[in-house]
């Protein structure tokens, strides 16, 4: 718990009815024991962080539905967030889970009871590992180090995630709740479940929900704060790489620039990442080095993954960038 990061929201529903307010460890907990009120037979989705009292400032009314966009105060988490997706291919999704959830209970010697498991109800599965392995505090930079840190973590065991579920307000399937698509529920696993149960089970399972309890916060581990602070470098590098590009083309469009650091509301948003990537092409910016600033200000604005590297591409392209 952060007893300075209270605060969260919860849409009741499918993810595009609107956010209300919650106490984030209350409503966390509500879903965890299946308590009537957290409606578990309905879809449910929680924020992927929680947040201090600055976000209350978003409430537009007095039941505490809030406006979220554009949103970028101080977050936090207890658990940084692996989102595993094998559209059709579940057995694929377990392997690469087991993958991972081993990777993370030697590289950090926690027990695997401290480890939070799902299957998220449809495609794959939900990992959760501890924050105070990493001792870290709240900041505006939070949801993007975790970014960087997890992404760097799955990539060294082969392993794809989704990575809208890091962007600041993007909503997070809430535990034991029903998917809409698949009737399923969004179920705990233990660890030897993960590893030995047949994926046909695991599916077959989450036709009921299961309570289950949080495990133990493991101490600092200093592997872990060292991938933190390894994580922080990378995104002063990327911010470093941002002000060099202002400071050397004089001719980027001062939008390219707000889009790379506030992103873009939902009725611009396709069409300013466009423009954004089109001119860093135009001044032969690599495809690489383009993708690493536009894609965390894109998600961040409600674009998909898939929506970005098209839009980002398709735009180099036309700019001549290799």
């Amino acid at each position: 718990m952060n007893a300075a990061m209270p605060f969260g929201y919860r849409i009741v529903g499918p993810c595009s009815l609107e956010r209300k307010v919650v106490q984030y460890d209350r409503a966390f907990a509500a879903y965890a024991a299946c308590d009537d009120l957290a409606q578990i037979d309905s879809e449910g989705f929680l924020s992927p962080f929680q947040y201090d009292n600055e976000f209350l400032t978003r409430r537009i009314d007095a039941a505490g539905t809030l406006d979220v966009r554009g949103f970028d105060g101080r977050c936090w988490s207890r658990f940084i967030w692996f989102d595993i997706d094998r559209e059709g291919d579940i057995d694929s999704a377990t392997q690469d889970a087991r993958r991972l959830a081993m990777m993370l209970v030697e590289r950090y010697r926690i027990d695997e009871s401290e480890l939070l498991l799902f299957f998220s109800g449809s495609k794959g599965f939900h990992i959760g590992l501890p924050t105070s392995l990493f001792d870290v505090e709240p900041s505006i930079e939070f949801g993007s180090v975790v970014r960087k840190l997890a992404e760097g973590l799955t990539a060294s065991v082969r392993v794809v995630i989704d990575p809208s579920v890091y962007g600041k307000v993007q909503p997070l399937r809430a535990p034991n709740s029903r998917h809409g698509k698949t009737g399923r529920h969004k179920r705990i696993l233990t660890f030897d479940e993960l590893m030995h149960r047949k994926p046909s089970s695991i599916v077959t399972a989450s036709a009921e929900p299961l309570e289950f309890d949080l495990p133990t916060e493991p101490g600092i581990d200093q592997r872990a704060v060292d991938d933190w602070h390894a994580a922080v470098a990378a995104m002063k590098r990327k911010a470093e790489a941002v002000k060099v590009i202002a400071a050397d083309r004089s001719e980027l469009n001062r939008s390219t620039l707000e889009f790379i650091q506030d992103g873009a509301e939902q009725g611009d948003r396709h069409r300013l990442l466009y423009s954004a990537a089109a001119n860093l092409g135009e001044f032969g910016c690599p495809s690489r080095l383009a993708h690493a600033l536009l894609t965390e200000a894109a998600l961040d604005s409600g674009l998909t993954p898939t929506d970005v590297r098209r839009a980002i591409d398709n735009a180099l392209s036309k700019g001549g960038a290799v």
